[in-house]
């Protein structure tokens, strides 16, 4: 081999090193987090395969399957901790399940946002609890990140994905196919066999009347006639430019929200102050809409209170959001809090520049803090 050959080689083998070496942190960098996945109560699906988030081909974390769920849009999801913990963020995910409400089974291949995932869970939250490596077990203010990957199916296809921990951020909204016949026939008799791997028939062309029975009286309803939709979903994901105020001059010094669309945000984001934090609920800006809130105050008498909203009726808010909407597309809402003196009542008023709602199905409560329940020292 001559000079100029093995130059070549050391020079092509160098270019290879370089690039391997520019890689960017979001393809390489490795955080502790599985998959895992949960579905509308009442709507129940059954996970089958492929189930996997991947990178570049090769299966980072394995989702659930084969047994029913239906924990809730916003509540607990199944998960499996299966192979490394430690795992890169992924670029691609795939899934396949069966829809028990429709009778009909789904795929989707979808690319992940790998280096939105990978911002959100370096960046990760301040969080004000006992660390499991804090020997001595005292609270302490310290960083932590998202420790799952969550998929939500809906009816029709509907797939959300979130980043999921003690705050949960949506990271997209995508759409499955509707498996054909034939193919679902194949699907129906692998991975539903019997006892001791028995045939379990075709796929039934409709839902057998004992497995309708067993779903609740409104989504057997919506089956007789032909309604279940993504629509309710989809509601809530709509954003609306709107802002928190109170009638009368309190320093919010803490909050935490939870949206309907499951997103819920406890903790600061670790690039944030608490008063840029508090910017999100307290100054105009697109978010979906709130199922519950806390707001921490001070009032102009020096004591803390917190103003909870322990429930907001999901029809009236929704329905309110988007009337005020249609009456004036381009105009702040405003979610205006009226406390009365002594703090034991409060009321909340959607209004624009057009119309006012008074909501009055939600569920309010008012409490005084003391040395004991106060959170204001703890940020």
């Amino acid at each position: 081999m001559n000079k100029a050959t093995m130059l070549l080689i050391l020079i092509t083998q160098l270019n290879s090193c370089q690039k391997m070496e520019k890689l960017p942190n979001y393809k390489t960098e490795k955080f502790e987090w599985d998959g895992d996945a949960t579905a509308p109560k009442g709507y129940s699906m059954i996970i089958v395969s492929p189930n996997y988030f991947r990178l570049e081909g090769i299966k980072l974390a394995l989702i659930p399957d084969m047994s029913s769920m239906e924990y809730g849009w916003g509540g607990s999801a199944r998960s499996w901790s299966v192979g490394d913990s430690f795992k890169t963020m992924p670029d691609s995910l795939h899934i396949a399940w069966f829809s028990n409400t429709e009778n009909k089974f789904y795929e989707g291949y979808f690319k992940m946002p790998q280096e939105k995932l990978y911002h959100l869970f370096k960046e990760g939250y301040m969080i004000y609890s006992i660390p499991i490596e804090n020997e001595d077990g005292k609270a302490i203010l310290h960083k932590e990140t998202f420790s799952a990957i969550t998929v939500g199916l809906a009816p029709k296809g509907m797939v959300v994905v979130w980043a999921s921990g003690q705050n949960k951020i949506e990271i997209g909204r995508y759409q499955a196919q509707e498996v054909d016949k034939v193919e679902a026939n194949r699907m129906w008799k692998y991975f539903f066999k019997g006892v001791g791997g028995s045939d379990p028939g075709d796929m039934p062309l409709k839902i057998p009347e004992a497995e309708l029975k067993r779903f609740l009286p409104h989504v057997q309803e919506e089956i007789n006639q032909g309604k279940i939709s993504s629509k309710r979903w989809d509601d809530y994901r709509l954003r609306y430019n709107w802002k928190v105020e109170f009638n009368k001059p309190l320093e919010l010094y803490r909050y935490y929200i939870r949206y309907f669309n499951s997103e819920h945000m406890s903790f600061l984001p670790s690039s944030l102050t608490q008063k840029e934090f508090n910017k999100d609920v307290l100054e105009p800006k697109s978010k979906v809409v709130p199922n519950n809130f806390g707001l921490y105050v001070t009032a102009q008498n020096g004591k803390n209170y917190l103003i909870r909203i322990q429930t907001f009726d999901e029809q009236e808010t929704i329905e309110a959001f988007k009337e005020l909407k249609t009456a004036s597309p381009e105009t702040v809402i405003t979610m205006h809090i009226e406390v009365d003196d002594t703090f034991n009542e409060f009321s909340v008023t959607l209004k624009n520049d057009k119309k006012e709602i008074r909501l009055k199905k939600c569920d309010l409560v008012v409490f005084t803090l003391d040395k004991t329940n106060d959170l204001k020292n703890e940020m």
